[in-house]
């Protein structure tokens, strides 16, 4: 019998039916991100891309408008069977750290807000062989910041996090800004200022798929629960008003396979 793959480190993104609350609840905003990687890159379309840690699909969809075929790959077989598939889109449930694919296959890479999960040196010696020379990776990340101007907010967030503690990620994990992985170029680097207007009941969506309560649901408390904490706990935070605008904070790396590869 086969069994779900998870991700590597513990992710809680595996858990059940995390995938229909990540896709109603996160923000489409990778259109716009990925927009910078091309101009960044300088990207004409290309034949065949793959864009891993894709979770239920909205960064793979939002890839395929610059690809002939386009691969999402995830450890999570919950987030992937929440995944849209239009023409032109293909899944594959795998681990970031081995690819199934074979040498040079690809002429484009993408992740989103996934790096942090990953063992980084596996992963980047796995795009240095699925890619094919002078390949491109874009690697972009979309930060929830806050509310600007929001008393109610600050009071609410520090109850937050200590109800709800952030998971821990990949210790191994460093800004890949930072230092360019062996067998690439480091292209541009850049962060912008990405507000969304939200709702109460969108936010309260939103929190419903980040880790700190994905977390928190699979180590027992009720999805209802934690969603009813959230509704009334931002009550003040959202009264006499129908939307706030919530601060994000968009980030992207691009990076270029190198034309030589070591014998």
């Amino acid at each position: 019998m086969n069994r779900p793959v998870k991700s590597v480190p513990n992710n809680p993104f595996g858990s059940t039916d995390v995938g229909e609350f990540y896709a109603r609840g996160r923000p489409y905003h990778h259109p716009r991100s990925l927009a910078r990687v091309r101009a960044l890159v300088r990207a004409v379309d290309v034949e065949r891309a793959l864009d891993v840690a894709c979770g239920t699909g909205m960064s793979t969809i939002a890839l395929a408008d610059h690809a002939a075929t386009v691969v999402g790959l995830d450890a999570s077989v919950e987030m992937l069977r929440a995944a849209a598939r239009p023409r032109g889109v293909e899944y594959a449930l795998a681990s970031a750290e081995r690819l199934p694919f074979p040498d040079g296959v690809f002429d484009a890479v993408t992740c989103c807000s996934g790096i942090h999960w990953f063992d980084q040196a596996r992963f980047f010696a796995e795009l240095g062989r699925v890619l094919r020379p002078n390949g491109w990776v874009g690697l972009y990340d979309h930060y929830f910041i806050g509310m600007d101007d929001v008393p109610a907010f600050r009071a609410w967030a520090k109850e937050l996090f200590e109800r709800y503690p952030l998971p821990p990620r990949n210790a191994q994990v460093g800004d890949p800004r930072s230092e360019t992985p062996a067998g690439f170029e480091h292209v541009a680097s850049e962060a912008f200022d990405d507000p969304i207007e939200m709702t109460r009941e969108e936010f309260v969506d939103y929190q419903m798929s980040v880790s700190h309560i994905v977390a928190a649901a699979e180590r027992g408390t009720p999805r209802a629960e934690l969603r009813a904490w959230l509704i009334e706990s931002l009550a003040p935070v959202f009264d006499g008003v129908e939307t706030r605008t919530v601060r994000f904070l968009g980030s992207v790396t691009c990076l270029r396979s190198s034309d030589r590869r070591e014998e």
